[in-house]
């Protein structure tokens, strides 16, 4: 019997974490940059909000629309996989936000290719597939997707302040060591979404076991930030167990 509350205890406490998103500020400091552009920049990946209630899905994007837009940021990334499975309402809360949007593919997003590139495209949202784009003094390096795209670095000028999104951390050992990035973004691994106590994901889709879990991560001078992201499912259940769902709010 206490077996089974305690389990209970920990289903609900991480159906309670999977709706307590948090608010995640890291600076260009934490890159190891002194250079600053006086820009705020607000990273969302793995909504994935598709399999979900509508009732509760519709609570969550408000929420997330809400937050944003009393940050009030200069530019939202979107870091892939906005869909889980097939083209979602989420598209209709995007239209809600008051700052210009870009993305990049996640692999969920091949499941409805063509629905969510046709969102995009009717939101005026650039989708950066192996290109760059330049904003305020930045160049945006958008990579592929990794698992079902084909990934490739596109040229860029290696004076420029450059910032590199990638959905999968995995693609980082691809660049990392040859190239040199002001900053880069990633997410993809939603922090493991049931660790135990945020020290170890038992089942990690990745090819190098917990380094790109979660955080901050150094490579040659290069730093990677792996955010948990927002969404994602255990056996089509919203849980999360210490990998709390995040806004990244970038202060560069």
């Amino acid at each position: 019997m206490i077996i089974i509350i305690i389990l209970l205890i920990l289903f609900i406490y991480s159906l309670f974490e999977y709706r307590n998103i948090q608010i995640k500020k890291i600076s260009s400091e934490d890159f190891g940059l002194k250079e600053t552009k006086n820009l705020k920049l607000v990273y969302l990946s793995d909504i994935q909000y598709d399999l979900y209630g509508h009732f509760t899905q519709k609570r969550l994007m408000q929420k997330i629309v809400e937050t944003i837009n009393n940050l009030n940021p200069d530019l939202i990334i979107i870091g892939g996989d906005i869909i889980h499975h097939r083209h979602s309402d989420v598209f209709d809360y995007l239209k809600k936000l008051n700052s210009p949007i870009i993305a990049i593919l996640g692999n969920h997003d091949y499941k409805d290719i063509d629905k969510v590139l046709e969102s995009y495209h009717d939101l005026n949202i650039k989708v950066l597939i192996n290109e760059t784009y330049q904003f305020k003094g930045i160049t945006f390096i958008g990579l592929d997707d990794l698992r079902h795209g084909a990934p490739k670095l596109p040229e860029y000028n290696k004076e420029d302040y450059n910032i590199l999104l990638i959905h999968e951390p995995d693609d980082f050992e691809s660049y990392a060591y040859d190239h040199q990035f002001n900053i880069s973004l990633a997410g993809h691994l939603h922090g493991g979404q049931v660790t135990f106590f945020g020290k170890y994901a038992p089942i990690l889709p990745t090819n190098y076991k917990q380094k790109y879990r979660y955080g901050f991560i150094k490579i040659n001078n290069n730093t990677l930030y792996v955010s948990s992201g927002l969404g994602g499912f255990v056996f089509f259940l919203p849980l999360r167990f210490f990998a709390k769902p995040e806004i990244i709010v970038l202060d560069i």
